[in-house]
């Protein structure tokens, strides 16, 4: 896992498959965003703040409910998981199939931990000065995390480079969120996937969004996974077309 310290008390811990989490060391509590792929993966967070000396309560935000976001929420049993209220009836509904989907990819011992503290808008630690704010876009509980001191979003799967997955089927909601987080009044944006990105980046975002929208060619260099990753989001804008007539 490599440590990147972003602000005077925001971290992006990036494990070897490239996926970043975001933990924040507040003053009463310690917040992980996001929990990769297992209790294995939040060993190593737990041994980094027992080598910082932290004995704060340890509180955990989803930023959706994708497999490889959750699967760690158990190594914490007593924990406050915050998410979107749709988060907790997505993990219901996939969370089961999708453990037995990705099997290959599990770290440790894994058993499902709903979110249990849950909001519609926005919901925010005042003490901290950190809010979660409802984003839908990439899935219909995507959320996103600002820590106000030091001007860091955390986006999960929102913005990603070259181009994002689509598992929602409102493309114009999910614009209208990019255009959200590109005026968004913080300095650093860490993105799941893609480390830290920038306004170019999500304007490229919603450009792609738009076009697969309009049914447009995208003119983009795509390597053989992102072309897969293209054709998946032109095979689920077709199953969502389907199901909404």
């Amino acid at each position: 896992m490599q440590i990147n310290q972003l602000g005077s008390r925001s971290f992006a811990l990036t494990f070897e498959d490239d996926m970043s989490i975001f933990l924040i060391l507040g003053d009463k509590y310690s917040l992980i965003c996001d929990t990769h792929l297992g209790p294995e993966s939040m060993e190593e967070v737990k041994a980094y703040l027992t080598a910082l000396g932290r004995n704060k309560e340890i509180i955990l935000f989803n930023s959706h409910t994708d497999w490889d976001h959750v699967w760690g929420n158990c190594a914490f049993p007593d924990a406050k998981i915050i998410a979107h209220t749709t988060a907790r009836t997505r993990l219901q509904e996939i969370g089961e199939y999708e453990l037995k989907e990705h099997k290959e990819f599990h770290k440790g011992v894994i058993s499902l931990k709903l979110p249990n503290l849950t909001f519609t808008d926005k919901l925010s630690l005042e003490e901290e000065n950190i809010h979660f704010i409802y984003a839908p876009g990439h899935t219909v509980d995507s959320s996103i995390c600002f820590d106000e001191r030091d001007s860091c979003l955390f986006v999960g799967d929102l913005v990603e480079k070259p181009i994002p997955y689509l598992d929602y089927f409102d493309l114009e909601t999910y614009i209208r969120t990019l255009e959200f987080i590109k005026s968004f009044p913080a300095k650093t944006l860490l993105s799941s996937h893609s480390y830290l990105v920038d306004k170019a980046l999500i304007e490229d975002n919603i450009a792609y969004i738009e076009g697969v929208l309009h049914d447009k060619p995208v003119e983009l260099e795509l390597d053989e996974y992102y072309g897969k990753v293209h054709q998946y989001n032109l095979n689920k804008r077709l199953l969502f077309q389907k199901g909404l007539k």
